[in-house]
């Protein structure tokens, strides 16, 4: 009995302490995609990412956490986009995630984890070019809209109490984003500048902030299978806000910085990219964890079901 109302007291600690103000907020151009897919193809991608947290922020300044705060989000996205015709494609992105916050409390030496896993929100796209891939001048214009689905669960507990809403696989609304994008091809560099904003929405009274982001990247063709990339990645999300209003100590700012490289396992049909990603700014609205660190990997097999752009 004892035990389990000093469990529950920790875990009511470890949850009101900066309740929905730690999840990792990374932009995701990578995922959805930046570019139509060129026409009667079908790219497949997996994407596995590790979001790494730790270290207690107010403002731009970081502060002393005596917890030891830290969180360890890994996600395992497959996507599927076709090109339909020229100039237009459609996409799918299923997530599946794993999410662990852990504190430390040096009272009685004890660690408590809060910890979750499941199928996430389910993202479908159409994607259409109105300045469509231009083999002569390697220029594209591309605008992107998505629809998210509320897939993922939102009622998983930890030793009988109902987990915060950053930990649930799902947030349990549609949410939208539409993107513009912009290629231009400098052989042997490629530059790509995007961006995206996510519109939500509320479910069960709590709203997570709308999000605003986006990428300047750079690809230097270094070796017929191997490129270099790097690449600056921004995101500004908004407030949460529940019935009480929006909630303090949500909302932030970031850039982010991320060197790549890519090999071209099989020409133009497979594909290995590995990104790092590092912030080098961040603020935050009131206290909250901080981002670390994150690590990328995509895997992308691109088979042609019929006649390429050069041919039509």
């Amino acid at each position: 009995m004892k035990f389990a109302i000093l469990i529950t007291s920790l875990f009511l600690s470890s949850v009101a302490i900066g309740q929905n103000c730690c999840a990792p907020s990374v932009p995701q151009q990578g995922v959805l995609g930046e570019i139509a897919t060129l026409p009667h193809t079908l790219e497949i991608g997996f994407h596995y990412e590790e979001l790494h947290s730790s270290g207690m922020h107010e403002g731009s300044k970081s502060i002393s956490d005596p917890y030891g705060t830290r969180a360890n989000w890994q996600r395992a996205t497959l996507t599927a986009a076709y090109g339909i015709f020229p100039r237009f494609g459609v996409s799918a992105i299923f997530p599946y995630a794993w999410k662990k916050k852990t504190r430390y409390f040096s009272s009685i030496g004890m660690h408590v984890e809060n910890s979750t896993k499941g199928i996430g929100d389910i993202t479908l796209m159409v994607r259409y070019s109105p300045l469509g891939r231009n083999f002569v001048t390697f220029q594209e214009l591309s605008l992107g809209l998505g629809v998210k689905l509320p897939t993922g669960s939102t009622n998983e507990r930890n030793f009988g109490f109902l987990l915060p809403e950053e930990l649930q696989p799902g947030t349990g609304s549609y949410d939208f984003n539409c993107s513009i994008s912009f290629f231009q091809g400098f052989e042997p560099i490629d530059i790509i500048v995007s961006t995206t904003y996510l519109m939500t929405t509320s479910h069960k009274h709590y709203e997570f902030g709308n999000i605003f982001s986006y990428i300047i990247a750079a690809n230097y063709h270094a070796r017929s299978y191997l490129d270099l990339s790097g690449s600056l990645m921004g995101i500004s999300r908004g407030k949460d806000k529940n019935s009480s209003g929006y909630i303090p100590t949500t909302g932030r700012n970031q850039l982010w910085l991320s060197p790549g490289i890519k090999f071209q396992i099989i020409p133009n049909r497979l594909g290995l990219h590995a990104f790092y990603e590092h912030p080098v700014y961040q603020y935050f609205n009131g206290v909250q964890l901080g981002s670390k660190y994150n690590i990328r990997l995509t895997v992308v097999y691109t088979l042609q079901l019929g006649k390429s752009a050069k041919e039509e």
